[in-house]
């Protein structure tokens, strides 16, 4: 059976920002509230991951055992890189762990997770494509592909590779359109002029283009004064060649009637909109912001247990207002106090962090400005003595 993205609501619920990840404990009412209004909105997808702490599990309280099997799809994915597969047997082991945490006897979507760059060994070396043949040949996941953060040219290996892959999940967000970095454009394309369905992934980058600098809420309230930054950066995602279904990883109810009213009367982006975003991208590039997305890939292979991802925010924050006491602040607070994560200045420079990083972040370098730009400041903040 094809994969058939009419049967799919274009909006898709990311469940990877579940509210109380930070400390893998996630509220089950209040998912179930987010739940309720995103299906009674019309939505019907979710997507989630084995690697993703809890948020499966999650999904079983508020969604599986509430609602009829039928009135909804779930995807999730297999890992292979980082220390989380050390053999085949480990992929059968994510397997039944995620069949088990959701509470189903199978899943709609099953997807490799996260390839490109370094990560693409793991996968590789574990002949993961094969195993992710045998789920869907088991019965136990309708639809099989995988997710990607790669090159152009990786991507079109990958589908020659994968051949019977029926989705492919992308990064697509304004900020890395015509990045040099990251070719989302490219890689959209080849998708799309390859058949395949496409799942945009970081619509909003982790959130950073919900919340973005000045002068590019400055462009965005011009040009789409009825759209929310998120909005704006979702209906982007969406009108992008070939996509079929627009994540949103929202763990807010107030997010889930945002997005749902714009998508309830969907409207492409215009010729205006997208001069509107050019400018936007390039506002947001001068401003220096660093593109992390929250996915904490990275903390969970630093030997260290630092708090790596709250200390982008707190740089961001500095980047932002340039205001190193009030960083100093959001460094202790939301690095050590709220995450009871370790702070940058104990890293050992193992550069582990960096080479499973999706965004491409030389997060040693950021640690570097941190040190020389917001730690000196701590002794004015409390938090950070």
């Amino acid at each position: 059976m094809a994969f058939d993205v009419s049967a799919i609501n274009p909006l898709g619920f990311g469940c990877m920002r579940f509210t109380g990840r930070e400390d893998n404990t996630i509220s089950t009412e209040y998912t179930s509230q987010m739940i309720d209004r995103f299906l009674e909105a019309g939505g019907n997808y979710f997507d989630t991951a084995w690697a993703y702490p809890n948020s499966e599990a999650a999904l079983r309280e508020a969604l599986v055992k509430r609602h009829p099997r039928d009135s909804f799809m779930i995807a999730t994915k297999c890992v292979a890189w980082g220390n989380y597969c050390n053999g085949p047997e480990d992929l059968e082991k994510q397997l039944q762990e995620s069949l088990q945490n959701l509470g189903v006897n199978y899943v709609d979507v099953y997807l490799m997770h996260n390839l490109g760059g370094v990560r693409t060994a793991g996968f590789e070396k574990n002949n993961a494509w094969e195993f992710v043949k045998s789920v869907k040949e088991r019965g136990l996941a309708k639809h099989i592909g995988f997710s990607a953060h790669c090159t152009p040219e990786e991507l079109e290996q990958f589908l020659q590779d994968y051949p019977e892959a029926e989705v492919v999940q992308l990064q697509v967000n304004y900020l890395d359109w015509e990045s040099p970095s990251f070719r989302e454009r490219e890689c959209v394309e080849i998708a799309h002029a390859a058949g395949k369905p496409i799942i945009a992934m970081e619509p909003v980058k982790g959130g950073l283009l919900a919340n973005p600098p000045k002068a590019v809420c400055e462009i965005l309230d011009k040009e789409m004064p009825n759209d929310s930054y998120a909005t704006a950066a979702l209906r982007f995602a969406a009108s992008a060649p070939g996509v079929a279904i627009t994540l949103s990883g929202m763990s807010t109810t107030e997010q889930v009637e945002d997005n749902c009213r714009v998508f309830s009367d969907f409207k492409p982006f215009t010729a205006a909109e997208q001069d509107a975003v050019k400018r936007a991208q390039k506002a947001m590039e001068e401003s220096g912001i660093v593109p992390c997305t929250g996915c904490d890939y990275c903390a969970k292979v630093c030997p260290q247990g630092i708090g790596i991802s709250g200390s982008m925010t707190a740089l961001n924050y500095y980047i932002n207002f340039d205001d190193a006491v009030a960083a100093a602040y959001q460094l202790g607070f939301v690095v050590r106090f709220n995450a009871g994560k370790k702070l940058p200045d104990e890293c050992i420079r193992c550069g582990a962090c960096e080479d499973v990083c999706p965004q491409g972040i030389k997060i040693l370098d950021c640690f570097d400005r941190i040190a020389e730009e917001i730690v000196p400041h701590r002794k004015t903040s409390v938090l950070m003595k």
